[in-house]
Parts: C-alpha cells; sequence; structure tokens
C-alpha cells in the first residue's frame, strides 16, 4: 500500500540527511517522499535533488516557486498527494524503522471498522530529543501533559492542537474533505486533524514512533509543561481570542466562549497529569 509523505523545507540543510535517510529505510518501503521548498537559501536543493537521482521514490515538486510558510506550503502538498494515505514529515527529526508500519496497522484497523469511505486520521506519540539526538524526554505526551484521548472532541482539539502533524497519518477522504485550506492561521496538522475528528474518527498509538529534535531553529518545538511554561504563554491566550472567533464561525456548533473555557480547562488538567 504505497503511502505519500509529505516535507515542506525550508534552509533545513544541517538536518535534512538523517531525516530523509531515516524515513528511505522505513521497514514499509512502498512509499512517496514528495518534497516542496519553500524558498531555501542554502544547500537544501543540491541535497533534494542529490535523493531525487538516487532513489525513484523521492520526487521534489519543482514548479511551484512561491515562499507561502510552513502551514500553506504543507496543505499545498496535501493537494499533490495522490495515494490512498499521506503522512507529513519535518525536515530535522528522525523516523524510528517501524514507524509507518505501526501508524499503517492501526489505520487498517480502523478502516475494518469504519470503512474507507470515512475521513480517518491516526497520530502517535514521540520522544524529544536534543540537536545531538540526545533524550529530553522519552513521551512527548508526558512531557507536555497532553491527553491523547480528548481527540475525540472535536471542539476541545479546537481548542488546543496536540496532534503534532510529524506523527499523523490521514487517508484520502480527509485529505478530500480538508482541501482547500481556508482557516491559514491555524497548523496544517490541527486542520487535518479537525476534519477528522469532527466529520470521522480520529485514534492514536501509544507508542513513540520518531525522535522530535529541538535546536534553535525550530518553527515548533517542544517545551516542559509547567508554571513556568504556562506564565509565559498565557499573554498569547489574548490574541487566540480572534482565532477562536473565525474558528467558531467556520466550524459552527461551538461557540468563542466556550474554546477559550475550553483552552483553559485543559490547561488546567495538563497541570494535574504532570504533577503525577
Amino acid at each position: 500500500m504505497t503511502i505519500d509523505i509529505l516535507m515542506s523545507t525550508y534552509n533545513g540543510a544541517q538536518f535534512l540527511r538523517a531525516q530523509v535517510d531515516s524515513i528511505l529505510s522505513q521497514d514499509h518501503t512502498d512509499i512517496r517522499l514528495l518534497i516542496r521548498d519553500d524558498g531555501s537559501v542554502d544547500s537544501t536543493h543540491e541535497i533534494l535533488s542529490e535523493y531525487e537521482d538516487r532513489d525513484a521514490r523521492v520526487k521534489v515538486i519543482r514548479d511551484d516557486l512561491r515562499h507561502l510558510g510552513a502551514f500553506p506550503s504543507f496543505m499545498e502538498l496535501v493537494g499533490r498527494s495522490e495515494a490512498p494515505f499521506f503522512m507529513f514529515a519535518d525536515q530535522d527529526d528522525i523516523w524510528l524503522p517501524d514507524k509507518v508500519a505501526i501508524t499503517l496497522d492501526k489505520m487498517a484497523s480502523m478502516i475494518d471498522l469504519y470503512g474507507p469511505d470515512v475521513p480517518l486520521v491516526i497520530f502517535t506519540d514521540m520522544s524529544v530529543v536534543d540537536e545531538e539526538l540526545n533524550m529530553i524526554a522519552q513521551s512527548l505526551w508526558v512531557y507536555q501533559g497532553y491527553d491523547p484521548a480528548i481527540c475525540n472532541n472535536w471542539k476541545m482539539l479546537l481548542a488546543q492542537n496536540f496532534v503534532l502533524g510529524c506523527t499523523l497519518m490521514g487517508n484520502a477522504k480527509v485529505r478530500s474533505m480538508s482541501l482547500p485550506f481556508e482557516l491559514p492561521e491555524l497548523a496544517h496538522d490541527h486542520w487535518v486533524a479537525l476534519y477528522a475528528a469532527k466529520y470521522g474518527k480520529i485514534d492514536f498509538v501509544p507508542r513513540q514512533t520518531m525522535l522530535y529534535r529541538q535546536h534553535h531553529r525550530n518553527y515548533s518545538g517542544a517545551n516542559e509543561f509547567g508554571l513556568r511554561y504556562s506564565l509565559k504563554r498565557f499573554p498569547g491566550l489574548f490574541p487566540r481570542i480572534g482565532e477562536f472567533m473565525r474558528s467558531s464561525r467556520f466550524f459552527g456548533d461551538v461557540s468563542t466562549l466556550r474554546l477559550v473555557f475550553y483552552k483553559i480547562w485543559l490547561n488546567l488538567r495538563r497541570f494535574q497529569k504532570v504533577r503525577r
């Protein structure tokens, strides 16, 4: 079963080879690595061309040179995907060899339960490592106090995204439903996961399937959840209210006030989890 692995790159030369090698070395070999560069000025282009020449499974998009930003760039790749399933890949992590196989096995069981015409998303846990791949936290979910079971409540998921794209697999139905990308302030993974959570099914595998590399150039990253982290992030709640207003109008069935309540309540729950 072919799987499209969608990678958006941007000045990622430093860690790109290790990540591409880990993807091409997966136990499940029937993959296509579809890459869109978002305007790199380092040696990313040369590295991508090298891999494209070496391995027929690597396909670099060359007809779109616009700089879109990370989220729209990933969604542009979603529109280019043609395989029955797709996954997102960042440019600087390391995939464990059985990542694709584990996620695909769970997807197959979901299809047995719900059928192929239901929008489906699967996500997994991951380990957090530093720039040199030294372990920071065995489990991102524990490190950040996430409860993955909340994914089944799409309104809570809208208030707080914890389905990280680099662990996500979706089927063709959720891909078609999530296009076009109409709320670009939402992350690409958040957008796709919401369609599965509201209109289909979303589930998770409680295993770490990759090493989530933290370094000074991370577009987004992982920080240990706690009081200091919360106080630092709290002022960001107020700009989020505008986002909540637009999201509540778009998805319907939930008010802005309810989303703010869920955001606060979920963070209080995270405090309880990390103190255990």
